[in-house]
């Protein structure tokens, strides 16, 4: 990650971090637990979490695997993630900062390795999906969940717009398709994949970014949300409630098999 974009993602994560962590981790139980379910997680697994961010899913598995560490680039969300653990006294999790482009482990280490809502964030994201099978044991398991963007062009690329807008950490979100080319040229197998619609309500969604309504940035974004309601034309499928808006963002899960040597 660039210098530049890696201060942009400190410096958003930082300022956002007690909002991100209280909508993600203490307003989500049923969305972690389908997560944890999804992974098929097992008992001997040490697992790393990559962008683990304030740990929601980290230590919702951890009762589930032998011992688990998550690392982050941002040291607020560290803090963040270690006030969650002593909170519920969980012991086999570790949280560390450190960069995802270069994760600071040795070869094959890892049972599971995951990522969670970090890829749009990336610049490179084929690199750190190297770095995660890097770290992964041959034969081992990835699970990648992140937002997927509509998968036309022109819709696409107002999606993007509206996302950079409300967080200029945003580099993009993939397409279905991205994620399915970027697995088969890393060599992975996916096991499972899921698409989930998770709608949610746009002023929370501002708010986790950091933005209150009297921002401009704020009265832009809902301004573009607004304006693409008629033909969808950004891919959220928004619609009035209230003072607020409901939209959806389309989540992939999908579980991979990191390749044997040969």
């Amino acid at each position: 990650m660039a210098p530049s974009h890696q201060q942009t993602v400190q410096e958003q994560f930082t300022k956002t971090a007690d909002a991100f962590a209280r909508y993600v981790v203490r307003d989500t139980p049923e969305m972690v637990a389908e997560k944890v379910a999804f992974a098929q997680v097992r008992a001997a697994d040490l697992l790393l979490d990559v962008c683990c961010g304030p740990g929601a899913f980290l230590l919702a598995v951890a009762p589930r695997v032998r011992f688990a560490r998550g690392i982050d680039l941002t040291e607020e969300m560290i803090r963040q993630a270690r006030a969650f653990q002593a909170e519920r006294r969980i012991r086999n999790v570790c949280f560390e900062r450190g960069e995802a482009e270069r994760l600071p482990y040795a070869d094959g280490v890892f049972d599971f390795v995951t990522s969670q809502y970090a890829f749009h964030h990336l610049p490179a994201p084929d690199v750190v999906l190297q770095e995660m099978i890097r770290v992964a044991k041959p034969g081992s398991r990835l699970l990648l969940i992140d937002s997927l963007a509509p998968e036309a062009d022109v819709r696409r690329e107002l999606h993007n717009r509206i996302e950079v807008l409300r967080d200029p950490s945003h580099t993009q979100t993939l397409r279905l398709t991205d994620f399915r080319d970027m697995f088969r040229a890393a060599g992975l197998q996916v096991v499972r994949q899921l698409i989930k619609p998770r709608e949610r309500s746009f002023n929370h969604w501002m708010r986790r970014a950091g933005l209150d309504p009297d921002e401009e940035r704020y009265t832009e974004v809902r301004r573009l949300m607004e304006e693409s309601m008629p033909q969808d034309a950004a891919g959220f499928m928004p619609r009035v409630k209230g003072d607020d808006l409901i939209i959806t963002h389309y989540e992939g899960l999908f579980l991979l098999l990191v390749p044997e040597p040969g």
